[in-house]
C-alpha cells in the first residue's frame, strides 16, 4: 500500500506576520524601507517601486497611498451603522480631543515664545506637524483584535483631523505665505465620501457588509508597504537630525499618550488601546514642511535647508513610532488582561468572547501563553 503524500501546508508567512503586533502592516512597512534605502542609495535614486513603474508604483509605492486609504474608509463604512456614530460621540472622540488640544496649545506657546527656530534643533514648524498628527490607518492595523464599531467609526474622524489642512491653517496663523485651503477643503470632502458610500451601501443591503467585513486584512500589507516607501533609513538616522528627533518622539509620545490613556483608561472605562494605538505619526505629515516654503514667521523665512532638516526628523518620529506603537498596545493590553480579568470581561464579553477564551483559562486564570485560535 502506497504511503499517503502528505499535503504542502505552506511555510507559515501569515501566521509569522500575526506574531507581531500588527505585524500585516509593520512587517511589509520595514521590508519596503529596507528595498528603498538599498535602491536610493545604490544608483536607482529612487525606490524601486517608482522605477519599475506601474502598477507597482501605485500597488507598493507612496503614490497609491490614498487609493488604499480609500478603500480603507469605503469597507470601514460598510461596517457601520449610524447608531454606532452615538458612541463615538461618547467615547472616541473625546480620546481625540484629549490628544489634539494640548498638542495646538504646546505648539502655539512655542511658536509665541520661541518663534521659528523652536528649541534644542527642533524647528517650531516641524514640531506643530508632529504634535498634531495621528497615523490613522495603523490604528486600523492595530485595533481589530480588541475594537467595536465605535472603535472603527473614529478612523474617518481621526483620519480627517490628521490631514495637512487643520496643522496647515493653525501654523499659517504664525507666518505669512501662500497657501490653496481651497484644494485642501476639497481633500477632506474626498475622504469623507468613500466612507459615507460604504455607510450607505452596507445599511441598504447586509450582504455587502457581510463582503467587505474583511477588507480591511486584505489592503494592511499593501499599505504597510507604501508607508516603507517613504522612509530612507540613512535620511532618518542622519545625525545632526536624530537627537533632535529623539527628543521630539519623546515629547510626542508624551503628549499623545498620557492624556487621552487617563481619559481612555479611567473616563471612558475602557483598557487604553484606543488611546496607544493612535500615538505614532501619519505618512501625510511629512508633506507639511513643503507647504510653508518661503513663509515668513517673524521675519525669519521658511527656507530649503530647514525644510530639508525638518524632513529628516519627521522621517525619523515616523519610522520610530510606526514601528513600537504596536508594541506598546501588545503591553499595555497584556498587562489589561493580566490583572484587570473582571474588567476585560465586562468590556469584551459581548463583542470578543473568544479574545476573552483565547486570554483566560475555564477558571477565569490568565494564561501564559495566549490561546492561538
Amino acid at each position: 500500500m502506497e504511503k499517503e503524500k502528505k499535503k504542502f501546508k505552506g511555510i507559515g508567512i501569515w501566521n509569522f506576520l500575526n506574531k507581531f503586533p500588527a505585524g500585516t502592516m509593520l512587517v511589509p512597512l520595514v521590508i519596503s524601507a529596507i528595498i528603498s534605502t538599498i535602491c536610493i542609495h545604490c544608483g536607482l535614486n529612487e525606490s524601486l517601486w517608482e522605477y519599475l513603474g506601474n502598477p507597482m508604483k501605485d500597488l507598493f509605492g507612496k503614490s497609491g497611498q490614498m487609493l488604499i486609504i480609500g478603500l480603507m474608509l469605503f469597507c470601514t463604512g460598510t461596517m457601520i451603522k449610524p447608531r454606532d456614530f452615538v458612541e463615538v460621540g461618547k467615547r472616541g472622540i473625546w480620546i481625540i480631543l484629549a490628544r489634539l488640544l494640548p498638542a495646538y496649545i504646546i505648539s502655539a506657546i512655542v511658536f509665541i515664545f520661541c518663534g521659528l527656530e523652536g528649541f534644542c534643533g527642533i524647528n517650531s514648524v516641524v514640531l506643530a506637524a508632529i504634535l498634531t498628527s495621528a497615523n490613522a490607518a495603523l490604528y486600523m492595523g492595530i485595533i481589530p483584535p480588541y475594537a467595536d464599531n465605535s472603535d472603527r467609526a473614529t478612523f474617518p474622524i481621526m483620519l480627517i483631523l490628521s490631514m495637512p489642512l487643520l496643522p496647515f491653517i493653525f501654523i499659517s496663523c504664525f507666518g505669512q505665505g501662500e497657501g490653496d485651503t481651497l484644494a485642501k477643503v476639497m481633500q477632506i470632502v474626498s475622504l469623507l465620501l468613500p466612507f459615507l458610500l460604504g455607510m450607505l451601501l452596507g445599511n441598504l443591503d447586509p450582504k455587502i457588509r457581510e463582503i467587505f467585513k474583511g477588507g480591511n486584512t486584505i489592503v494592511l500589507p499593501f499599505l504597510g508597504f507604501q508607508f516603507g516607501s517613504q522612509i530612507d533609513f540613512v535620511t532618518a538616522f542622519n545625525g545632526s537630525a536624530i537627537l533632535a528627533a529623539l527628543l521630539v518622539t519623546i515629547i510626542y509620545w508624551a503628549v499623545t499618550i498620557i492624556i487621552p490613556f487617563v481619559v481612555d483608561r479611567y473616563a471612558l472605562r475602557r483598557p487604553g488601546y484606543a488611546s496607544i494605538g493612535s500615538s505614532s505619526l501619519a505618512g501625510v505629515a511629512l508633506s507639511i514642511p513643503a507647504m510653508f516654503s518661503g513663509f515668513s514667521f517673524g521675519g525669519v523665512i521658511f527656507n530649503e535647508a530647514m525644510i530639508s532638516q525638518s524632513v529628516a526628523i519627521l522621517a525619523f518620529v515616523l519610522l520610530i513610532t510606526n514601528v513600537l506603537d504596536p508594541f506598546f498596545v501588545k503591553g499595555n493590553m497584556t498587562f489589561y488582561f493580566k490583572h484587570h480579568h473582571d474588567d476585560a470581561v465586562r468590556v469584551f464579553k459581548d463583542t470578543h468572547p473568544e479574545l476573552l477564551e483565547s486570554v483566560y483559562d475555564e477558571n477565569g486564570n490568565y494564561r501564559r501563553k495566549v490561546k492561538s485560535k
